[in-house]
């Protein structure tokens, strides 16, 4: 391939086709969402295609997360093309894109190793790692009565989860009203805790088949130490049992330690590998 035969540009909603055919067969790829969800992401996130017309080499789909943030939802890179300069040439068509609409900042969720050096030659950085849990649904504890009391999310108090989430977490790993309204949409039950008529946390789970997964856990931290949490995890695990789960996953950081040990108390074991997170900022 002659360098000057390669246009990098932003993908258009009639690659779509294209675009999941390429992910559908390249060896090389890394992608975190299903086919169906490509068309919406072609029209509401960043993608980007490098292209030797007709053939595509290389894609990349950025979705916009927290204010200033931007996720790398998937990647692929034809064989035959350094994974390293495909990487490079898609990352350097998208950040003028990203910056002019805000996007200071990516990260990545590494489940595949084969992008790591990819992504380290471009600048980004491990800066935490992903561990998961799982614990199977008999045994479980009575939910305690207090200290809080524990009822559905009101559609209103979503402002309100997102900056519990704000406190509790680092920017990458904040939730957003808009996304917590998605996942209510889609079917995601969500719970909070109430002391003093002030919504002080919140849990969030799903189920697919028999697999019930606490998709969030957080306490704001002026409330944390109460034995809020574990109310609140001892009550999404309930729930989820109660509609079928006959095993509960999460995931969190390797250095949340207080996390960990709520959730080793409750008898969940750390579960498959663990995956790193690589970050980098863009330079003006």
């Amino acid at each position: 391939m002659r360098d000057t035969q390669l246009i990098v540009r932003e993908g258009r909603a009639s690659d779509s086709d294209e675009i999941l055919n390429f992910f559908q067969h390249v060896r090389r790829r890394c992608i975190t969402f299903g086919a169906e969800d490509l068309p919406d992401l072609l029209r509401r996130e960043f993608v980007f295609v490098a292209e030797v017309p007709p053939l595509l080499y290389g894609a990349l789909v950025i979705s916009r997360q927290s204010p200033g943030w931007g996720q790398i939802r998937a990647v692929g890179i034809i064989d035959g093309w350094s994974a390293s300069e495909g990487v490079r040439r898609l990352l350097d068509t998208a950040q003028p894109v990203l910056q002019a609409q805000g996007v200071h900042a990516l990260y990545c969720i590494l489940a595949e190793s084969w992008l790591h050096a990819p992504l380290e030659s471009a600048g980004f950085e491990i800066v935490t790692r992903i561990v998961t849990y799982i614990r199977h649904a008999h045994s479980l504890p009575p939910v305690p009565d207090g200290p809080a009391c524990l009822r559905p999310v009101f559609p209103h108090e979503l402002r309100d989860l997102e900056e519990i989430d704000g406190l509790a977490f680092a920017p990458l790993w904040h939730y957003t009203w808009r996304d917590l309204a998605r996942m209510l949409i889609t079917g995601c039950r969500i719970a909070v805790a109430v002391m003093d008529d002030l919504v002080v946390g919140y849990s969030c789970v799903d189920i697919s088949g028999e697999i019930g997964h606490i998709v969030r856990l957080v306490v704001d931290p002026t409330w944390q130490g109460q034995g809020i949490g574990r109310q609140l995890m001892l009550d999404a695990m309930h729930y989820l049992r109660k509609i079928g789960a006959t095993r509960f996953t999460l995931n969190t950081t390797h250095s949340n330690h207080t996390a960990i040990h709520l959730y080793e108390s409750l008898r969940f074991r750390r579960f498959g590998r663990v995956i790193p997170v690589m970050e980098k900022h863009i330079e003006p």
